[in-house]
């Protein structure tokens, strides 16, 4: 349908009244003048309506996008693959009648009870409804739809987070979900592979205080969720910074073997919540050490010391600790 004519008409027609208000408001123009730019103006309102109805009225073409909705699915069934989600349909009818559609597509609805569909027979029933428009092409023409044994199953929501603290602020343990779990259901392909359903994410800035957010789950065209949403919840506290020095040990080292490091002790850096640095100041919180097989390994005199946490509070994170690499050397017996 030649719809760019229509806008291209709308536009001049546009300009011309603009232009037409513009010269009646200037004071040099008489009434007269003002007489004939109203006469013109209704002729040329009558004009465009004349042309409405004669050209509408005659029959044109037109390409429009149909959205597709499956109807009619067994409960024991699921689609395994996602359908299109629209059929472009060529029809022909009066223009009248091809602008309502062109503005108001109707949906098809496809019974899916099968494993084919001829998509032109679903949409030449539905256009029947319509009189004197015909459907003339159909993309895609057929649809093989993926049918498989509908299953469903209990997996733990998985948190997506994106969360910056303010300073020296953060997570005392990790995020909480409530409900911790949730129902999916679908085709048995997709469901059994599924170990966790994670939320859209929670994008959060500059945070000082507790956290308690509700937040969606991630939809799905092929599964189904027993909930659409969570809340996460999150407890914040203001962390200090501590330091403690640890001298290197070395595991696993053979009988009458012995190594010496350089330097021979490292400086660990961590945080503890300030409520809870009272607590583990006299604390052994770490242990640093080798291990045999990486000195045996090694082929360039350095090595990365590992850190192990000893401290049962749950609650000290290791941020860093330097040198990250030490010489070592073999100390020979006498």
């Amino acid at each position: 349908m030649q719809l760019p004519v229509l806008e291209n008409i709308k536009q001049k027609f546009s300009e011309t009244w603009e232009n037409l208000i513009q010269k009646s408001n200037e004071d040099e123009i008489a009434d007269v003048g003002r007489e004939r730019i109203v006469v013109f103006a209704v002729s040329l309102i009558l004009a465009v309506c004349l042309w409405f109805m004669v050209n509408l009225s005659r029959d044109y073409n037109l390409n429009v996008d149909l959205p597709i909705v499956a109807v009619g699915m067994p409960d024991d069934r699921a689609l395994a693959q996602e359908l299109p989600k629209s059929a472009t349909v060529s029809i022909t009818g009066e223009g009248w009648k091809l602008i309502s559609i062109y503005n108001n597509p109707p949906s098809v609805n496809l019974n899916v009870t099968g494993s084919e569909i001829n998509l032109y027979d679903q949409v030449q029933r539905q256009m029947n409804a319509i009189s004197e428009v015909n459907v003339q092409k159909v993309q895609p023409l057929m649809l093989t739809l993926n049918l498989e044994e509908r299953v469903s199953k209990t997996v733990p929501v998985k948190p997506v987070v994106d969360i910056s603290f303010e300073r020296q602020y953060g997570f005392i343990g990790d995020p909480t979900v409530d409900p911790d779990s949730v129902r999916i259901s679908g085709a048995v392909s997709l469901v059994k592979g599924i170990t966790a359903w994670p939320t859209d994410s929670l994008t959060l800035s500059e945070v000082s205080a507790d956290i308690s957010e509700r937040v969606t789950l991630k939809r799905s065209e092929l599964i189904s969720l027993s909930q659409s949403e969570v809340r996460i919840n999150g407890t914040v506290d203001q962390f200090t910074e501590g330091e403690t020095t640890i001298d290197l040990e070395t595991r696993n080292l053979p009988e009458g073997r012995r190594i010496s490091y350089s330097p021979s002790s490292i400086t660990v850096t961590f945080d503890v919540p300030v409520d809870e640095y009272a607590d583990i100041k006299n604390e052994e919180l770490f242990e640093a050490y080798l291990t045999y097989d990486q000195i045996q390994e090694d082929t360039t005199g350095y090595v990365s010391p590992r850190v192990e946490k000893l401290s049962d509070n749950e609650y000290v994170k290791i941020r860093s600790f330097q040198p990250e690499r030490v010489a070592y050397f073999m100390v020979l017996d006498d």
